[in-house]
């Protein structure tokens, strides 16, 4: 097995540096995937978020406790890359959450942020969190920010990044729940959408996924009880959430990330609840005025034992689960525990059942 190990550090603390505009080069057309459930086979993996690129036809995966990116190739079942951060990789109190493909410039978009507020009863905000933009025709990093720098210790929890059309990145805090933009260039970051009372006690939005013009986004609402699906006009200069009422009115509970399939063209919504499985909403006209709660998938879990969901991610044509074991202990010297093998586990068919059910 051909493997590199990147080490990524002349940006990391630099603030922006070689910063550009990137042109997309052509995006080629993966195949289509049709393995079913996959293992990947990587030791102290623990992924939190993954992201298709359809560019290389490749996966990017956070390795949450070890703050890196592996790079796994789906064809071949194989990883053929990790990318590590000096200073950060395997180094208290960091980790890589969110990773994302912006299909707009074929970048990878990461967040290195503090573990603290995840980690603290009351989400204490302490230490830097970091967004970095990586090139991976380059192997470089683009441009990296102290996203600190903004928040001043007030708010946190970074854990999603999300892109536009005209190259803004969005950087998703869930303590009490805010979302940043960073201008195209990487030259600048600056609040986009904060809630009116700032107390980082309180769990709010806790992932995001965009479609066209439109943001979507899961508010957990405290976990005082079901939470709530919201959309925001990423054309406009400040965010301003607008609740998508759902019909049947179902909880979703325990919320972390949301994602849009690509397959269905930004009309279905997947919504991870942690102990709870995925439930899928639907917007026929991809409007998101309202949206049609079709039901919730949670007889994977045999699969995925001792597990919670965090996040679903498609792989050209088939949609998985990224499920990840928050208490295995700790490997002592180490950052994260002795686990070896991660399933991604396939729940394309049931999302099909579920929409072939409500027509």
């Amino acid at each position: 097995m051909l493997l590199h190990v990147l080490y990524l550090c002349a940006a990391l603390f630099l603030g922006v540096a070689n910063a550009r505009s990137v042109r997309p080069s052509r995006q080629s057309e993966c195949p289509p995937f049709t393995n079913g459930t996959v293992v990947i086979e990587s030791y102290q993996l623990y992924p939190e978020n993954a992201d298709f690129d359809l560019n290389d036809c490749l996966l990017y995966i956070g390795a949450l406790y070890n703050a890196s990116v592996v790079v796994y190739d789906p064809y071949k079942a194989e990883t053929v890359a990790t990318l590590e951060f000096p200073g950060f990789t395997r180094t208290r109190p960091f980790h890589v959450g969110g990773v994302a493909w912006d299909p707009f410039t074929n970048l990878i978009s990461i967040l290195v942020d503090s573990a603290v507020p995840h980690e603290t009863a009351d989400h204490q905000i302490s230490g830097d969190d970091y967004i970095l933009r990586y090139d991976p025709a380059a192997r470089e990093i683009v441009w990296s920010l102290n996203i600190t720098d903004v928040s001043q210790g007030q708010y946190g929890g970074q854990q999603d990044v999300e892109h536009d059309a005209r190259g803004h990145v969005y950087v998703l805090g869930s303590y009490p729940g805010t979302i940043l933009r960073v201008e195209p260039d990487g030259s600048s970051i600056k609040p986009w959408y904060l809630p009116e009372v700032i107390d980082h006690t309180y769990m709010g939005i806790t992932g995001f996924a965009a479609t066209g013009e439109i943001l979507l986004a899961c508010d957990a609402l405290n976990n005082t009880g079901s939470g709530e699906i919201v959309k925001f006009d990423m054309t406009a200069d400040e965010g301003t959430p607008v609740l998508v009422p759902r019909t049947p009115n179902e909880e979703i509970l325990s919320l972390d990330a949301v994602y849009l399939p690509p397959k269905y063209g930004g009309t279905v919504l997947l919504v991870s609840e942690h102990d709870r499985g995925v439930s899928v909403l639907r917007s026929a006209d991809g409007k998101w005025e309202s949206a049609e709660y079709l039901g919730r998938i949670s007889d994977y879990a045999t699969l995925a034992e001792g597990a919670v969901n965090t996040a679903t991610v498609e792989i050209s044509g088939t949609i998985y689960t990224v499920d990840e074991w928050f208490t295995d202990p700790i490997v002592n010297g180490t950052s994260a525990g002795n686990r070896t093998e991660f399933p991604l586990v396939d729940i394309t068919s049931q999302i099909e059942e579920l929409l072939a059910a409500t027509p």
